[in-house]
């Protein structure tokens, strides 16, 4: 078991072992470098490495129950100005990204757009994507990534308004909980009845670059009193949420906007819907009935 309670496999062990040990090289003992602070979801203690300017929490490998299948996984990074992470806001963090590994190796960075240090209120922020070569070097592939409906006016909050389009693709985590909330269930066969394509692998990482790839779709993962959150805030929903809003899209939790809450413990989790506007409109009311805001 990992410090979170969930089952490990050697895979999770060592992509931890590996990620800590290349962060710390970073800040070896004695320098000044630039990394304060690590947390992962396979280790949640915040371990100081010597440096000062920046902290990082990270899953070093995002979805290894489905790796035994062949699917891609993943690995997801959150990066904090200075030596804290618990007790912080998603919308603090200086930068985010995360790397596909399937049958190409992606990358996905979001770093400011004006080139300053980021963790600053209203700081822009801009998507690229890069993929590794036969060469063994990152070539950038996109940049500045952008949903299709990034860039159109919001939808009106007015009653009186037509609801936003739903997108194309659609990925139900967490299905179980549409036993309970029947609101998830509804949702579900809303998305089915527009002809909405169905695209879930069971690895967050895959699910969520597959929106990014496409320029369209949903991430959802709502609860239930019987199957509640699993998504850990630090390592999982605020790197990608700001990632996705960089990429003009929206992460949601059924109160608003995921990358205003705190995590109060390292473990904190939250439902959330990632991905383009119309699907996080309509994922508002699922999400509020599985437990809505961040759950510490």
């Amino acid at each position: 078991m990992n410090d979170c309670g969930d089952s490990q496999i050697a895979a999770d062990v060592a992509a931890d072992t590996l990620v800590f040990d290349r962060l710390r090289s970073s800040s070896p003992a004695g320098s000044s470098g630039a990394i304060a602070t690590v947390s992962s979801e396979e280790n949640t203690a915040e371990r100081e490495l010597g440096g000062s300017a920046y902290s990082v929490a990270y899953d070093p490998l995002d979805g290894s129950s489905v790796a035994g299948a062949g699917w891609a996984v993943g690995a997801i990074f959150g990066v904090w100005r200075g030596p804290k992470l618990v007790g912080r806001t998603g919308d603090e963090q200086a930068a985010a990204c995360y790397a596909v590994f399937g049958p190409r190796t992606t990358l996905v960075v979001a770093r400011p757009a004006s080139g300053g240090g980021g963790g600053e209120e209203g700081m822009e922020f801009t998507v690229d994507e890069f993929l590794l070569n036969s060469a063994g070097k990152w070539a950038l592939s996109r940049s500045g990534v952008r949903l299709d409906d990034a860039d159109e006016t919001p939808p009106s909050t007015s009653p009186s308004s037509p609801p936003p389009r739903l997108p194309r693709y659609f990925a139900p985590a967490n299905l179980r909980a549409s036993r309970e909330n029947k609101h998830y269930l509804q949702l579900v066969s809303r998305f089915m009845e527009a002809g909405a394509t169905l695209r879930y692998t069971g690895a967050l990482v895959a699910d969520f670059h597959h929106i990014l790839s496409k320029g369209n779709g949903v991430f959802l993962n709502p609860a239930s009193s019987s199957a509640p959150p699993k998504l850990r805030y630090l390592y999982e929903v605020a790197p990608l949420a700001l990632i996705m809003e960089a990429a003009g899209g929206l992460a949601e939790d059924g109160e608003g906007r995921v990358l205003e809450r705190r995590a109060a413990k390292a473990d904190s989790r939250c439902v959330v819907a990632f991905g383009s506007r119309g699907g996080v409109v309509a994922a508002r009311e699922a999400l509020k009935q599985g437990g809505g805001a961040l759950s510490s």
